[in-house]
């Protein structure tokens, strides 16, 4: 089961959505359980409640408050990085302001059934690749940890330290192995950090800080490989 989320204060919005949304799911056999909200203080109470969403089509404009808000709730005081969010507005003014949100894409009115496509298509394959697992042996152990609760790599005294969300595990190796073997969200800015763009919240020419507040420094060889890397993965999401 696939669960989206459509919060818009245009009920014809959100119909006209959710008919694209099961005519998707259809042609795609992907079951898909889809919650619609009028207003953004409907929407959090059902996020604070810890409910989950997969992807969640979000308005800019809403009456009460705004999309970007309600974004910067998910990802900031949630911590949620998992929610896909797409937003949806009338205007194409806002892209610049959306980098700490990280959107998977911005639509702009009307939605058009290819537009759903695409962007439904995007957020199925991210699902996917989030839940994919990181396996390696320390001490004896086989580990299984999912892409999804690993923030960043660090390498330190032939040893690499696995920083996630709740636990920092280690086992010995070299970092450009582990690079080798992680999805393009994965990018070495160091010869000793391999972060996941995911958990990336602010970008600076020299240093990236993590969701969990961890500042890395962007070694010189790295800075332009990176900051191109961090600019195309975001930014192709919304243009």
């Amino acid at each position: 089961m696939f669960f989206v989320g459509i919060c818009d204060d245009e009920k014809g919005t959100c119909a006209e959505l959710e008919n694209l949304l099961y005519q998707y799911g259809k042609s795609h056999d992907l079951k898909l359980e889809i919650s619609v909200w009028y207003t953004g203080e409907g929407l959090c109470e059902f996020l604070e409640k810890g409910s989950k969403l997969d992807v969640l089509f979000l308005d800019i404009e809403l009456i009460s408050t705004d999309g970007i808000k309600i974004g910067n709730y998910i990802r900031e005081e949630l911590e949620d990085m998992d929610t896909a969010i797409v937003y949806i507005s009338s205007k194409s003014s806002y892209a610049m302001s959306l980098f700490r949100v990280q959107p998977l894409d911005f639509l702009i009115k009307p939605l058009k059934a290819e537009m759903i496509e695409d962007v439904m298509n995007r957020a199925v394959k991210q699902y996917r690749r989030k839940n994919q697992i990181f396996e390696f042996h320390a001490q004896g152990n086989h580990f299984k940890i999912p892409y999804k609760e690993i923030l960043y790599f660090c390498s330190e005294n032939k040893k690499i330290h696995i920083v996630c969300r709740e636990q920092t595990l280690q086992f010995n190796g070299k970092l450009e192995d582990v690079a080798k073997r992680m999805p393009d969200s994965f990018v070495l800015i160091h010869q000793s950090y391999l972060v996941n763009l995911d958990f990336v919240m602010e970008c600076s020419y020299d240093k990236v800080r993590m969701q969990n507040g961890d500042e890395l420094n962007i070694s010189q060889p790295y800075r332009k490989t990176v900051r191109g890397q961090i600019i195309r993965s975001e930014w192709e999401k919304i243009k």
